[in-house]
């Protein structure tokens, strides 16, 4: 949980808004290529071709 000052908080929930409708806008593209969908399946994203998960690290990858 984050313990920063609460104007803090509010300027990075902003940005994480934002960067979360840049992935949308990605997904989005994706999809439109009509090579098939992105869903989610139990903790990562499946892709056509791709799947992103979570990494032990917090971080994220991509494998084929």
């Amino acid at each position: 949980m984050y313990a920063g000052r609460p104007e803090d908080l509010r300027r990075k929930e902003q940005q994480a808004a934002a960067i979360a409708a840049e992935i949308a806008a990605l997904m989005t593209r994706i999809d439109s290529l009509g090579i098939g969908q992105c869903l989610p399946a139990q903790g990562r994203i499946a892709g056509p071709g791709f799947d992103i998960r979570r990494t032990p690290n917090r971080g994220w990858t991509t494998s084929r």
